[in-house]
């Protein structure tokens, strides 16, 4: 077993959060559906728009961006089983802009209809806190990565959060364009920060996968 140097961050890799099933949806919500199937870079709804649903994803993944005067802010990417758009609950217009990352296929329910259902729904009530708690922890966990100023020191906090403990190897699930996304850097300065630290000999990449030089944890 490997020994966690005391300086390293440590593991925190949230459970992925359940994904909300059609079939356990009361039928009123069941008969609400409607669906969206988006081509790559398609806009779903933009910043300022009013308010009209709340989504999940079936299939595919969802970019959330906010615009300012000088630049684009990407939020996070919402991945398939997990819902967006929360805070139209509560407000009269969407918080941000939804794109289709990739081709997706985006279910939506009517905001107010979800809402009244969730006050007569005790256990669609637990099942959708549970999700909105796992979504807190994934953006709280993205806040502090992007934190770090260091690319250097970003990625590998990153690294550590994937790790399995006593395990060299970890698997890279998704492009880098996308792990480029989620940890605020430019996947041209992630490509730059993952060469420096192969030449450092910190690591080595593989196809799919990272491999941590064992000596080098050691230290």
């Amino acid at each position: 077993m490997l020994k966690e140097p005391g300086d390293r961050p440590s593991q925190l890799t949230p459970r992925r959060g359940r994904m909300l099933m059609i079939n356990e949806l009361p039928p009123v919500l069941r008969r609400a559906l409607t669906y969206h199937n988006l081509s790559k870079n398609q806009l779903l709804f933009q910043q300022g728009e009013p308010a009209q649903a709340i989504f999940w994803v079936e299939s595919g993944r969802i970019k959330l961006l906010s615009f300012t005067d000088q630049q684009i802010i990407t939020h996070y990417l919402v991945n398939v089983g997990e819902s967006f758009a929360e805070a139209s609950l509560y407000f009269e217009t969407y918080a941000c802009t939804a794109i289709a990352e990739q081709p997706s296929r985006i279910m939506a329910i009517p905001k107010q209809m979800f809402l009244e259902t969730l006050r007569q729904s005790p256990s669609l009530s637990e099942q959708y806190l549970a999700h909105l708690t796992h979504r807190f922890a994934t953006v709280k966990r993205l806040l502090e990565l992007r934190s770090i100023r260091s690319a250097r020191e970003r990625l590998l906090h990153y690294l550590y959060q994937q790790r399995q403990p006593g395990q060299l190897t970890v698997p890279l699930t998704q492009p880098l364009k996308t792990l480029a996304i989620e940890l605020g850097l430019s996947p041209e300065v992630l490509s730059r920060t993952f060469a420096q630290l192969e030449s450092e000999e910190v690591l080595s990449r593989k196809k799919g996968s990272v491999l941590f030089n064992e000596a080098w944890l050691r230290s």
